[in-house]
């Protein structure tokens, strides 16, 4: 009987552990880092664009709602040690968003969550190469408006790429 019990008891864990893996491939955490990192470039990604775009060298400004998913938006190639900041002016009127600088191997050099973080993102980029400035969303609403110091270019990348 003893044995049967603890056997019953393993089984239960067992299952609970396996639930969990399921869960979280099925449902990622939009606040852990290896979803803002990942890279998952056919990853699902739903958005409506509610217009007052402007887009220049060094902005990008747009009204949005229901975004959902991740958004590697602009890239700019810099040199190890430039100091960088991104003038951030957005304004999240529901749901999660995340503003988040990768380089070119995904690594997170800093990011922004707008719901609980204030201010610009300021960062020393850590190597020469090509950073991206991605941003990941769930079932978020609001007015994305950032700028760029002016010693980098930034390369807008449509929604579809």
């Amino acid at each position: 009987m003893k044995k049967r019990s603890i056997f019953i008891i393993i089984y239960l864990i067992g299952i609970l552990l396996l639930g969990r893996v399921v869960y979280r491939i099925y449902f990622p955490n939009i606040d852990s880092n290896n979803y803002l990192s990942s890279n998952d470039k056919l990853s699902e990604k739903s958005f409506e664009y509610n217009g007052n775009e402007k887009s220049g060298e060094n902005t990008e400004s747009f009204d949005f709602g229901n975004f959902n998913g991740k958004w590697s938006l602009m890239e700019f190639t810099s040199i190890k040690g430039n100091k960088i900041t991104i003038n951030d002016n957005t304004k999240i009127s529901k749901g999660k968003f995340y503003i988040v600088i990768l380089d070119s191997e995904y690594k997170i050099i800093t990011k922004k969550n707008e719901l609980s973080n204030n201010g610009n993102l300021n960062f020393t980029t850590p190597k020469d190469g090509k950073y991206s400035i991605r941003i990941v969303g769930e079932k978020a609403s609001g007015t994305f408006n950032i700028s760029t110091s002016s010693n980098i270019k930034l390369s807008h990348i449509d929604l579809f790429d």
